[in-house]
């Protein structure tokens, strides 16, 4: 009995060696033409834009989730549209450093909510198929829509009541992006993929303005309303293939 256990063994490997082999030729051969994927990940801001620079720089890591439809008309080129949302926190640290070099932060307190970035881009695809693997590399714009973050600052001292209070604002603007994903077929219709992604957005808000309490007098201050935006995403996820 134990003289059939090894070659039992090693046919069994070989079998399923030569299983494998033949599913990946098969995926291999199979001309998939498009895609609809969905990915989720992580946005780091900051990156440079054609725009100009950001001024403020108070945006940290956040995450995204995105949606994609593409389809190969010849034999490499073809077209991709992305539906993409993220949210990104403000730094607190960063927030209070606006104040200026001489205020100290331990004195203030410090709110911010959430910001938010949805855009809705087309452009041209290129396909390169490498076996069961297949790289996608895309070159689109369209539009965004970004909501700032409604900050506010108070001042922890007893003497008078002193806070800063920007409100939240949403814009739309003009938006491009690039991107490469790279995708390993499982099956003839499910593929899992891993892409990373660039977002540039020339953010232009609405007369912009700080409001500034003094005990009970108040104020206003017209802040810089051009903070253009790029963002690098990186994430992983599913696509169904046909």
């Amino acid at each position: 009995m134990k003289r059939l256990l090894l070659p039992l063994a090693i046919l069994g490997l070989l079998s399923g060696k030569a299983m494998a082999q033949q599913r990946t030729f098969i995926l291999s051969n199979i001309d998939h033409k498009g895609f609809v994927s969905l990915t989720a990940g992580y946005s780091l801001p900051g990156c440079n834009t054609p725009f100009g620079k950001n001024t403020e720089n108070i945006m940290g890591v956040g995450q995204f989730a995105q949606t994609s439809v593409g389809y190969r008309f010849g034999h490499r080129l073809g077209a991709v549209a992305s539906y993409y949302y993220g949210v990104n926190t403000i730094q607190q640290d960063a927030l209070l450093n606006l104040l200026g070099k001489n205020a100290d932060p331990a004195d203030w307190d410090s709110k911010a909510t959430n910001c938010n970035l949805q855009s809705l881009m087309a452009g041209p695809m290129l396909t390169v198929p490498a076996g069961r693997f297949q790289f996608d590399f895309q070159l689109t714009a369209g539009v965004a829509q970004s909501t700032s973050s409604r900050m506010e600052l108070n001042w922890r001292g007893q003497e008078q009541a002193i806070s800063y209070t920007t409100p939240a604002q949403t814009t739309r603007t003009f938006a491009a992006g690039a991107g490469a994903t790279a995708r390993f077929k499982l099956n003839r219709w499910l593929a899992v993929h891993t892409s990373l992604n660039y977002i540039t957005a020339d953010l232009k808000y609405s007369d912009l303005q700080q409001e500034i309490r003094l005990g009970n007098q108040r104020s206003f201050e017209s802040l810089n309303s051009h903070q253009p935006l790029g963002m690098l995403n990186w994430g992983t996820g599913v696509s169904f293939i046909f």
